[in-house]
């Protein structure tokens, strides 16, 4: 007798346990999604447990609840593996769901230059936010404004009042900024996990770093992301009346103006990485307002790190600092590389980054 023909292994079946109550009605609003998923994924199976009316529902609900650690739990619960997601909401719910099956299996590799295949599941969130905060603060725009100021404060003769006003620029910038990325949080928030808003936001990087990768190549050729010249004569003026300010309150309200008219002045030349990160922080659910703050501050405070650098560098060495054309292209190459790399991300593989 011929042996049989081997027989292939049926793919791993993935599980969804759904808690639910009589009476319900967001539990009611889940069942033609979780019904759909099911049409999707032949190989998900799907548990319902009442909880209102079988002790014995309830039981496992609370179980699960402290095996999960969930602090507020409420029904509809749906727990896939270690991931949960509380309560269902139509058109806000559906992508988290889909996000905690996915997360039963092994997460996609992501293959990076020089580091190689990396999991994003297992690169820390503190992490992420302060490579990136360090890398926007690298920012050729900010830097430019940064070492102008300094330059015309170096004029008055006091390292003192260079540093005082160095530094007090530097941190307005960063109340500042912090101001500017919450105000782009509170839009995302508001948009939800939408895909179209990722998909746009997508584009709109893919466009910005390859103009920052033509300057890496071309440096001032064309269109440019750059603090724009218009501005700049009203710009410098406002330097130099910080500088000569006769009074020290005076001086420093001018710092302060100075740094708002400059962080809306370099507004399109900045917003890409900003942007990045506080999408990626809207497409955190479980992240709540106080949170998302916290970890905003967290990126604020690694974005001043290299200014501050810049303002110490300064007034130590009492040396005049310039951003030079080869070192120019090279702070555009790289801020092009990740502007294109994120936006390539947000349009083929956005649920990488959550």
């Amino acid at each position: 007798m011929a042996p049989a023909p081997p027989v292939a292994a049926a793919a791993p079946a993935r599980r969804l346990v759904v808690f639910w109550g009589v009476g319900c009605p967001h539990c009611e609003e889940a069942r033609p999604f979780v019904a759909a998923l099911i049409a999707e994924d032949p190989r998900l199976e799907v548990e319902w447990i009442e909880v209102r009316r079988d002790p014995e529902g309830l039981a496992r609900f609370q179980a699960e609840a402290r095996r999960l650690g969930l602090k507020a739990p409420g029904i509809p619960l749906f727990v896939a593996g270690d991931r949960a997601v509380v309560g269902f909401r139509p058109g806000a719910s559906e992508e988290p769901l889909r996000a905690a099956i996915r997360g039963t299996e092994a997460s996609p590799a992501v293959v990076l230059p020089l580091a190689g295949a990396v999991d994003p599941a297992r690169v820390p969130f503190a992490l992420f936010t302060v490579l990136v905060g360090l890398a926007d603060g690298f920012n050729p725009c900010a830097l430019y404004v940064l070492l102008v100021l300094l330059g015309i404060l170096s004029h008055t003769g006091s390292r003192s009042r260079m540093i005082l006003f160095g530094a007090v620029f530097v941190a307005a910038s960063g109340l500042l900024y912090f101001a500017f990325m919450a105000a782009w949080l509170g839009l995302f928030a508001a948009a939800g996990l939408s895909r179209a808003v990722t998909m746009a936001l997508g584009a709109l990087l893919v466009g910005m770093g390859l103009l920052n990768l033509k300057d890496a190549v071309w440096l001032g050729r064309g269109p440019r992301l750059a603090v724009p010249e218009a501005a700049k004569p009203g710009l410098f003026r406002r330097m130099r009346a910080v500088a000569a300010a006769a009074s020290l309150p005076a001086a420093l309200a001018g710092i302060a103006a100075l740094a708002l008219l400059v962080n809306l002045v370099e507004l399109g030349c900045t917003l890409g990485l900003p942007a990045v990160y506080t999408r990626i922080l809207s497409l955190r659910p479980e992240l709540g307002p106080l949170a998302r703050h916290a970890w905003l501050a967290l990126y604020n405070l690694a974005y001043v790190v290299p200014l501050a650098a810049v303002v110490a560098a300064w007034a130590l060495t009492a040396r005049r600092l310039v951003v030079r054309p080869r070192a120019a292209r090279i702070l555009k190459g790289v801020s092009g590389a990740l502007l294109l790399g994120f936006g390539i991300l947000f349009l083929i593989a956005p649920d990488l980054l959550r």
